[in-house]
């Protein structure tokens, strides 16, 4: 049965914050018909049980585990396939993402201007939060890069906390050109025609819950191989 908002989250190692993240979706969404498939690669932590334990007694709540696959953007990939909503949201378990801002989201979506919304850490009103300056001069680097080889018109093209219409699926191939990576919704708009029509609002970036972050110089080389090869598919 179809709702009206399905909201999809990649987990890896993530059992410190699931639960807390269900608690504030929860409050940020009273009123609204939604869902929440949290896509685990196999967390050796007990990621995936502690999503089950939550569904047992939130319904709305469901794991997707996946063995012997890795990887973000192929996991939001599975997660879009694996839902029932009408809009679609994607954003990370780990509670930097601002759930109050979903709502927001939401309501551009309605209103049927746009099809694409994008929570920015690079406008006005928003920011980095408490960051070292390593992460942020590398957030902006990978802004600039994106924007630079592909003519992205997005301020934060590397952000992963967005929301769509699920029709902008079928004008997209991001199946075909996805699946390794962090790099979801620059893929997205890269291989969507004609673009997208999109709206983006500010948020902070917040300080991590619990459990460690993924990110690292491979993770940045990979970026970078990835906006390359986008560029040469044309």
């Amino acid at each position: 049965m179809e709702c009206e908002l399905s909201i999809v989250i990649p987990t890896y190692n993530e059992a410190g914050n699931v639960e807390a993240l269900a608690d504030r979706l929860a409050v940020a969404l009273d009123g609204v018909d939604w869902e929440t498939l949290f896509v685990d690669d196999d967390s050796p932590d007990g990621t995936s049980a502690q999503v089950e334990e939550i569904g047992r007694r939130r319904p709305n709540v469901r794991c997707l585990k996946r063995i012997g696959r890795r990887g973000l953007a192929s996991a939001c990939i599975e997660g879009f396939a694996a839902t029932r909503g009408r809009f679609i949201a994607v954003m990370d378990a780990d509670l930097q993402h601002d759930e109050a801002l979903l709502p927001k989201m939401l309501e551009l979506l309605r209103r049927g201007e746009v099809e694409l919304v994008v929570g920015s850490r690079f406008l006005p009103g928003a920011g980095l939060g408490e960051h070292s300056l390593w992460r942020r001069l590398v957030s902006w680097a990978g802004n600039g890069a994106a924007r630079l080889i592909l003519g992205v018109g997005l301020s934060d093209p590397m952000s992963g906390f967005f929301m769509m219409r699920r029709e902008l699926l079928a004008r997209s191939t991001v199946g075909q050109v996805s699946g390794r990576g962090f790099k979801i919704l620059l893929d997205l708009v890269a291989s969507t025609r004609p673009p997208p029509k999109f709206s983006e609002l500010p948020y902070t970036f917040r300080p991590r819950h619990a459990g460690q972050s993924k990110f690292n110089a491979a993770i940045g080389w990979e970026f970078l191989r990835a906006l390359v090869k986008q560029r040469l598919r044309g």
